[in-house]
């Protein structure tokens, strides 16, 4: 990639060129496109990930999730009077 790209027209030009590399007669060219591609694609990740690592904190109640599970489950068991599926909606 010799020009910058914003992310959306490298997002669209690598979505582009895996769906012509996907199809069912594609040809070598197809292929050897989307593997140029990719290195960028690689690198704008990367990039995003640095920016964003501060961002990203870890979620207390995600850790607790199967703690609740586990308990919720137990909780529907004991009611369950017939064979079908019980569902529950847990607040994640």
């Amino acid at each position: 990639m010799i020009t910058p790209m914003a992310d959306d027209a490298l997002i669209a030009l690598a979505q582009h060129r895996f769906e012509q590399a996907d199809r069912f007669d594609a040809t070598y060219d197809d292929c050897r496109l989307l593997h140029d591609i990719f290195p960028a694609v690689i690198q704008r990740l990367r990039e995003k990930v640095e920016v964003t690592r501060d961002f990203v904190a870890l979620d207390r109640s995600a850790t607790e999730v199967p703690k609740n599970w586990e308990k919720q489950a137990a909780i529907v068991d004991s009611r369950a009077e017939d064979e079908q599926m019980q569902l529950t909606l847990l607040h994640i």
